[in-house]
């Protein structure tokens, strides 16, 4: 109470305390002139000499010296006051917002809503993420722990900068595998002699430096905002690169599985190599390793469905398999009694800290750049997909940065590259995941398994590792029932999904990604370059116009032919554009009036074999060409409407722009329509169409230029044209009731002009309130849209 007292008290102060001053509905100005009161529920005041503001709940008056207070000039006022006096830390408080994103999610967390789901999504995500990374390291010729230190790692580095929140981290089979071909370069390489490196050693030089080279490829993208090339990695190319990656990474598990040990090969046709080798060293099949892949498989296949049904509750299998193995591997002792193949003949010590050999760069900057243009496409992919499920934000450039300094951490720790993880991320959503804290989770239970590392996970069976991976490569084959069935819908998708799956099985990994991306990109072209068009009709009683194939109540108008094309109009396409139109007009148009020669509209193969005139269009109809001998006629050339089109009009609703051949090609149809008495329209056109057209001086090119708001317009634009000219439907073509009550109501409003001794526009003008001008390009009136375009004739 004392408070406000104090403020009341300040207000008098300030502004009077008599009570006259306070009733009045004016107040006296220094200039002489009554001010009125400014009556407000909430407002207040700054004194401008001391710059305080008081706030109180009552009518105030607008002086001099007192300004009205408002949010919107609050706002403004902090704003300029913080860049003023203290722009560093403003700026600076950005930065850290956006480099650290957990700054901004982990004030606005939400306990008693998210902590149990992140608390459950952690542990599950924990409990798939320990059997994978083994596996996928062992698939990668890489130490088991090496897996564990690489995901435990990359998870809680990304929870600190990434901005995904259901992105999970860590080691991939992609990148495990592309690692594992460029291991396979140094086994073929002799280490120096004047150097004690090992072949081991420079096996695990070769491997950093690999991790390092990828993490500079991807910061420099990001960098440099080349994030933008995630948009020619189709859906569909994505898929075909997982589905072939799934057989490469099935022929390496399927000898984990039998107990083989083959040589991993690398390059064109590697897969054919290694299936071939399996099959050479079939009779050298371990028994037991066989018994345990298939009863593991056995055992996870049913449990993947039941999780797949209630994903909800998901049931960790791949963990209790290793703890499984861990127990019947010490009960029974499978290595002694049955010589079963473990994972303990790998290093069980974390990896030391080392710095990349730089003279290996060279060597593996082509397996680094596909390294690293696997993981940015794997893990943008899922980012953003999960990221627009969930109406989040995303931000790929920080994302491509996060991800390179992950392979830089990586790299000096004695690493091996990461990447998004599928089936972590998958699990991570469905199991009630909501912010980066899951992630947290999940590396706390990695954490726990290194510290078991030396004293359980030798204990491992090799082929139960290659099971669980076995068992996981179902949602990779996704690609063959979403594609492979629905070719009829969509060929193009289909087209780039094969060629992409045919190129990473038959050359490589990388080399299949590129072919898939370079066959996207030549495909999105084709489509550019082959828009589609197509021949609109007026649905009876609206103002509405479809296609004639799709709608079957629409028809034509009478003497006007509705063109709509579906694709800008650029250099790429004016040639097809033009082709187009003059191949599915010029059969329409009056005898003696088509546009062009016979030589620019039709092959050697479709010209008429008669004594005719090459200029001459026969306007017969089917019956009287069938008794014509020696006449090759086709569909497209046979008039099968009496009434000659004598406006032709462009849709370019669905242009986005055009370029100067396409202002030029449109000009080039309006002065051959025009020249012919054929009038060209467009309508539908957007403000950038416009501007493009106004600009490359499209209206003032000739003096008949027409471009409309709508179709509808257009059409009653070109209705009226051909009554001016005394030639109106007849008989029983087709016009629409609405054209014909607006052309009568335009004949009642004109023969009131007449009376008026004035012009129908100015009527309109007058009626509505108006006196500007009115431009011929466009201008609306909703009811008499006619009347204003009479001036353009």
């Amino acid at each position: 109470m004392l408070r406000k007292e104090r403020k009341a008290s300040k207000m008098k102060n300030i502004l009077g305390s008599s009570e006259s001053f306070w009733s009045s509905d004016t107040i006296p100005d220094p200039s002489g002139s009554n001010i009125p009161l400014v009556r407000t529920d909430r407002s207040s005041i700054y004194n401008t000499r001391t710059l305080h503001r008081v706030s109180f709940t009552t009518d105030i008056p607008y002086f001099h010296r007192i300004d009205k207070y408002n949010e919107e000039k609050v706002c403004e006022y902090e704003r300029k006051a913080s860049e003023l006096t203290l722009p560093v830390l403003y700026n600076l408080k950005k930065l850290l917002l956006r480099v650290f994103p957990i700054l901004r999610w982990v004030p606005r967390y939400r306990v008693k809503r998210w902590f149990i789901g992140d608390l459950l999504s952690g542990i599950s995500v924990g409990l798939l993420t320990i059997p994978l990374s083994l596996a996928f390291a062992v698939c990668g010729g890489q130490p088991p722990i090496n897996g564990l230190y690489t995901s435990l790692v990359t998870t809680v580095l990304y929870c600190l900068l990434g901005t995904a929140k259901h992105l999970s981290y860590g080691a991939s089979a992609f990148t495990g595998l592309l690692i594992a071909k460029s291991i396979s370069h140094s086994e073929t390489q002799e280490p120096d002699s004047d150097s004690d490196c090992s072949l081991t050693c420079l096996r695990e030089r070769r491997v950093i430096t690999l991790t390092f080279v990828s993490g500079i490829v991807l910061i420099s993208m990001g960098i440099f905002r080349l994030s933008f090339l995630r948009t020619y990695i189709s859906k569909p190319v994505l898929n075909g690169f997982k589905a072939g990656t799934a057989l490469h990474l099935l022929a390496i598990l399927l000898n984990l599985v039998l107990g083989l040990d083959p040589p991993i090969h690398h390059g064109p046709l590697s897969l054919v190599y290694s299936c071939k080798v399996t099959i050479e060293n079939i009779n050298q099949t371990h028994t037991a390793s066989v018994i345990t892949g298939l009863a593991t498989l056995a055992f996870l296949i049913p449990f993947k469905v039941i999780n797949s049904l209630y994903s909800r509750h998901l049931i960790p299998v791949e963990f209790i398999a290793i703890v499984a193995s861990i127990w019947l591997s010490v009960w029974l002792e499978l290595e002694n009694s049955h010589n079963l193949r473990l994972i303990n003949n790998y290093p069980f010590h974390l990896p030391r800290p080392i710095l990349p050999s730089f003279s290996l760069i060279s060597s593996v900057a082509a397996d680094a750049f596909a390294v690293a243009l696997v993981t940015f496409a794997v893990s943008i992919s899922l980012g953003r997909e999960n990221s627009k499920k969930h109406n989040q934000s995303y931000h790929p450039h920080q994302e491509t940065i996060v991800l390179g300094l992950c392979d830089l951490l990586l790299s000096f720790l004695g690493t091996f590259a990461a990447s998004g993880v599928c089936e972590q991320t998958v699990v991570q959503e469905k199991t009630w995941g909501q912010t980066q804290a899951a992630g947290l989770v999940a590396a706390s239970l990695c954490l726990t398994a290194l510290l078991c590392a030396d004293s359980l996970l030798p204990l491992v069976p090799k082929a139960v590792l290659g099971a669980i991976v076995i068992s996981n490569l179902g949602s990779y084959f996704e690609f063959f029932g979403k594609y492979c069935f629905a070719c009829k819908e969509n060929k193009y998708e289909f087209v780039a999904g094969m060629m992409t799956f045919a190129a990473v099985c038959v050359l490589d990994i990388d080399i299949g990604l590129g072919v898939g991306v370079a066959v996207s990109i030549l495909l999105t072209l084709h489509r550019l370059q082959r828009p589609s068009y197509a021949i609109l009709g007026h649905v009876p009683n609206t103002e509405n116009y479809t296609d004639l194939s799709i709608e079957k109540t629409a028809k034509e108008v009478v003497g006007i032919k509705i063109i709509k094309t579906f694709d800008s109009i650029y250099y790429g396409n004016v040639d097809v554009f033009l082709s187009w139109i003059k191949l599915k007009v010029n059969c329409y148009l009056q005898s003696g009036r088509s546009l062009g020669s016979d030589e620019e509209l039709y092959s050697e193969e479709d010209k008429y074999h008669m004594l005719l005139e090459s200029t001459q269009f026969l306007a017969l109809d089917e019956h009287a060409l069938r008794r014509l001998n020696h006449t090759k006629l086709y569909r497209h050339q046979i008039s099968k409407q009496t009434a000659d089109v004598h406006t032709v009009i462009l849709d370019c609703g669905s242009v986005s722009f055009v370029d100067d051949e396409g202002v030029n090609a449109l000009i080039y149809l309006s002065e051959q329509y025009l020249s012919t008495g054929v009038g060209f329209i467009l309508a539908s056109c957007s403000s950038a169409v416009l501007k493009s057209l106004q600009e490359h001086g499209y209206f003032t090119s000739t003096s008949q230029s027409f471009a409309f708001s709508s179709i509808h317009d257009a059409v009653l634009f070109a209705l009226q044209q051909t009554a001016g000219r005394n030639q109106s439907p007849q008989g029983s073509e087709y016009v629409p009731e609405t054209i014909c009550e607006t052309l009568t109501e335009c004949d009642a409003v004109k023969t009131k002009a007449d009376t008026n001794n004035c012009t129908s526009t100015e009527l309109c003008q007058v009626e509505r309130g108006e006196t500007a001008s009115h431009q011929k390009t466009g201008l609306k009136a909703k009811n008499l849209r006619i009347i204003e375009y009479e001036t353009t004739l």
